[in-house]
């Protein structure tokens, strides 16, 4: 009996280090929460990521909450302006296009430290197209805080122009795709230049008309982390 127990304790100590570990390296996930729906003014389908299990439920709730109220607000937002254009339809009897709203998420990294995420937030609001904003919510999972350029390279004093400099060789190979002063656009580049982050590197975005047409989309520029050399 002595010699069984003494197995048993051996084992469960051993067992110990080895089951702490998987509970420290458990990734976390992101589910989406679906509204879909319609009505006179405006038909909408939203999907809304949310992280789960995070250890630091206060962190996690920060988080979350601030992904669902992106969202949230863009709905209420676009149904208030869909309300209005409705009732102006009626007085000036112009025919009326309900308004559409389209929330989709990409995660672009997630492990037990760093969550990089984009939501496209797409609306149509009777023209001739509809239109689309990237959002990019980049957390440190440990504080909930959200990372900025100066936090991914803080031993990168030139980060700045590292970035300039990509995206600038990048338009100068197809100069075609873009505005004439696209360059100069990017030249003034500062840190609230929306970006995310991959496993290989970082990818710094520019939004419909900023640096090329309508047609060219959202434009985005992939920046390996080697690319830094810090």
């Amino acid at each position: 009996m002595k010699r069984i127990l003494s197995v048993l304790i051996i084992t469960l100590l051993i067992a110990a280090p080895v089951l702490a570990f998987a509970s420290d390296t458990v990734c976390p996930e992101v589910i989406g929460k679906v509204d879909k729906g319609s009505d006179k003014y405006m038909s909408w389908d939203l999907n809304t990521p949310q992280l789960t299990g995070l250890k630091n439920s206060k962190v996690e709730k920060s988080i979350n909450k601030q992904l669902a109220d992106t969202v949230s607000d863009f709905k209420k937002t676009l149904h208030d302006e869909a309300k209005k254009a409705y009732k102006e339809s009626k007085k000036s009897k112009y025919p009326f296009r309900p308004f559409e709203a389209v929330a989709v998420y990409k995660v672009h990294l997630l492990n037990p430290k760093i969550l990089s995420l984009t939501i496209d937030l797409y609306q149509y609001t009777g023209g001739a197209h509809g239109s689309t904003v990237k959002i990019a919510f980049n957390y440190d999972l440990k504080t909930g805080k959200e990372l900025g350029y100066k936090d991914i390279f803080r031993n990168c004093v030139d980060y700045k122009k590292v970035i300039v400099d990509w995206v600038t060789r990048k338009i100068e190979s197809n100069p075609e795709n873009f505005f004439p002063d696209a360059i100069d656009t990017v030249k003034k580049f500062t840190d609230e230049q929306p970006f995310y982050i991959t496993p290989d590197g970082i990818v710094v975005y520019y939004g419909l008309y900023e640096i090329a047409p309508y047609a060219a989309g959202i434009q985005e520029f992939p920046i390996p982390f080697s690319a830094f050399k810090c």
